[in-house]
């Protein structure tokens, strides 16, 4: 399917169904083809629902770049209970995976329209079936990135994979366990071997700050195994205070592999710093250590003058984390590098089509062997084809 073969389908599905789903890939055309959907219907009365403020502009962009007449009336996720019992020609939900939580299922159900329009990279099962109980049906039209490569909306990348292995020989990594009150903790140190000889004996030590010696295979292991635990009796019990223990295992896990990569980083940096890359990095932490003030995040209020000085072409690199995902319009990249892995296809697939706005853009992905990050990579790349994939020794 290409491009053309994908707006028709959009448009022949728009005739027999209220309700489609366009899930592909970044820079396919889904904003173009939302507004073909909204002439062909005669909508006149449109709502936009998108992530954040700053896509809104994008859209207003695109809009005028597609001599899009009607007008939109736009709201954020965030403030889409303004618009609750209200009735609409057309709902367009850009990157529509962020209607999937409890209050926005509920706020959802409460708004009519003669269509529905779901963009997004991928969208769960889960998450289809819950809209469907409100809306109806959704006809699903996917266009996976293999088949965006085989039929040359997107460019066939170079994927390099850059595998590391966690060092178990250098006891150059700390974890700390703190217990009791806060006033009265002795502090405590012992190698890894020895942690259960005071974790077991919280009774000697009531009050205490132990600092753990370790390797990083060690403190992999360790975190992974309390998030195991943590897991197990999320599964047992159901408890919310135990499921945030358990989420937050998972979210250390990933920023310990993820800065453990940041000097391996500076080395690919030195390999695409003549072209015009993108960076995502794990922490606000790491961005600012590697772009230094072309770093962009949550925090930093100069990102929209940063995101402007690319596209501008005064600047050449973006150090991003997270929020580059999805919705921001960026011009001629022709690199990326990954750090952080994840299990979520969309983000991966969202992060990966950054890159693909050059004639031969090339993507760096650096990941730990034997680990999650390994199960994420080799899951995001599964149906890519093996001839785009070299590997990177490091030896």
């Amino acid at each position: 399917m290409n491009r053309e073969e994908l707006r028709v389908a959009a448009m022949e599905a728009i005739k027999k169904h209220n309700n489609i789903a366009i899930q592909a890939a970044t820079g396919v055309g889904k904003s173009k083809i939302a507004f073909d959907l909204c002439n062909l219907v005669k909508a006149k009365k449109i709502l936009l629902v998108v992530a954040e403020r700053a896509h809104k502009l994008n859209w207003l962009n695109e809009k005028t770049k597609w001599n899009f007449q009607e007008q939109l009336n736009i709201v954020c996720y965030a403030s889409l209970r303004k618009y609750q019992d209200t009735e609409w020609d057309v709902v367009i939900f850009d990157e529509a995976h962020h209607l999937n939580t409890e209050r926005r299922l509920a706020i959802f159900e409460t708004i009519k329209a003669q269509h529905m329009i779901f963009l997004s990279a991928t969208l769960k099962d889960s998450l289809i079936i819950n809209l469907e109980d409100s809306c109806g049906h959704i006809h699903s039209i996917k266009l996976g990135l293999q088949e965006a490569f085989d039929s040359d909306i997107l460019p066939e990348p170079k994927i390099v994979l850059v595998p590391l292995v966690l060092d178990n020989t250098k006891m150059n990594q700390t974890i700390i366990e703190e217990w009791g009150k806060k006033d009265r903790r002795i502090p405590l140190k012992c190698l890894y071997k020895d942690r259960w000889h005071f974790l077991r004996k919280k009774r000697q030590y009531p009050n205490a700050t132990l600092t753990i010696i370790c390797t990083q295979k060690q403190k992999y292991d360790y975190i992974t195994e309390q998030f195991e635990y943590y897991k197990k009796r999320y599964m047992m019990t159901r408890n919310e205070i135990i499921k945030n223990k358990w989420l937050q295992c998972g979210t250390k896990r990933k920023r310990f592999l993820g800065e453990l990569k940041t000097d391996i980083v500076r080395t690919l940096i030195d390999k695409v710093k003549n072209k015009r890359f993108i960076c995502f990095c794990t922490s606000i932490e790491q961005a600012e250590k590697l772009g230094g003030s072309n770093s962009i995040h949550s925090k930093n209020k100069n990102t929209p003058q940063i995101i402007q000085k690319f596209n501008d072409k005064e600047i050449s690199n973006l150090f991003a984390v997270g929020m580059l995902q999805e919705g921001q319009n960026l011009t001629d990249i022709e690199a990326g590098i990954i750090i952080q892995l994840d299990g979520e296809e969309r983000a991966f697939i969202q992060k990966f089509g950054r890159t693909l706005r050059a004639d031969s853009p090339v993507q760096y992905i650096v990941y730990y062997r034997d680990t999650r990050d390994e199960e994420y990579l080799n899951k995001a790349i599964e149906s890519i084809n093996k001839e785009y994939i070299t590997i990177l020794n490091n030896s």
